[in-house]
């Protein structure tokens, strides 16, 4: 594997995010309750800690939910598929160094 091949697992996780929920957000205009089981199921690590920490702005701010969903979603899908590339890059390094 090269050097990119976690930049381009990332960007590539990034932009299906975007695809699913990013797109379907800016339709919507930010609501329906479609969106919202959507948004739950897909993103349900930034749900939990938007419920604890901001739930009204949850319920009631439309520009605060495309950018904690869509914009930080997309950037903690990046985020994942680059260290879960990086960690296998380091995994398979060693057992090849050790061979």
């Amino acid at each position: 594997m090269s050097r990119r091949t976690p930049i381009i697992v990332g960007v590539t996780l990034g932009l299906i995010h975007f695809i699913l929920v990013g797109v379907p957000f800016i339709q919507s205009k930010g609501g329906g309750e479609g969106l919202a089981y959507q948004l739950l199921f897909v993103d349900f690590p930034l749900y939990v800690v938007a419920e604890v920490a901001f739930q009204r702005l949850l319920l009631n701010s439309v520009p605060f939910n495309f950018f904690w969903f869509v914009v930080l979603g997309t950037a903690m899908y990046f985020l994942v598929g680059y260290g879960v590339c990086r960690l296998f890059q380091r995994a398979f390094r060693k057992t090849n160094a050790e061979t």
